[in-house]
C-alpha cells in the first residue's frame, strides 16, 4: 500500500490600500511586488457621527444636525453622515459682506 500525504501551504495575505480618484489598472491573476492578485474589494466609506463632526468644526450638534440634515443616513437618534458630503456643506465659506465693526 502507498500512502500519499498532500501538503496545503496557504500563503500569507497581504492587504493593500490605494486611494485614487479614478479605478487603479489591476486585474486578477496579475503579477505584482513578487505576489499575485486573488481579489480586489472596494471598501465602503464609513459614516461620521455628530460627535466626531462636533470636535472637527467646533459647532454645535444642534447646528451640524440642521444644516446636514438633507444627508443623515442614521436614524432620527443616530445621525451619521457621508464625511465627503458633511464637509462641503460644513467648511467655513461665509462671505462677510460691509465695512468692519468699529468699537
Amino acid at each position: 500500500m502507498k500512502f500519499t500525504k498532500k501538503l496545503v501551504v496557504k500563503m500569507p495575505e497581504i492587504i493593500i490600500t490605494i486611494e485614487v480618484d479614478s479605478a487603479p489598472q489591476l486585474v486578477l491573476g496579475q503579477s505584482i511586488l513578487g505576489g499575485i492578485i486573488t481579489a480586489l474589494k472596494l471598501e465602503k466609506k464609513k459614516l461620521v457621527s455628530v460627535a466626531d463632526l462636533v470636535s472637527k468644526y467646533s459647532l454645535s450638534d444642534e447646528t451640524i444636525r440642521t444644516k446636514c440634515a438633507a444627508i443623515n443616513q442614521g436614524s432620527n437618534g443616530k445621525h451619521l453622515y457621508d464625511p465627503d458630503a458633511a464637509d462641503a456643506i460644513l467648511k467655513n465659506t461665509k462671505i462677510r459682506r460691509g465695512a468692519k465693526r468699529i468699537n
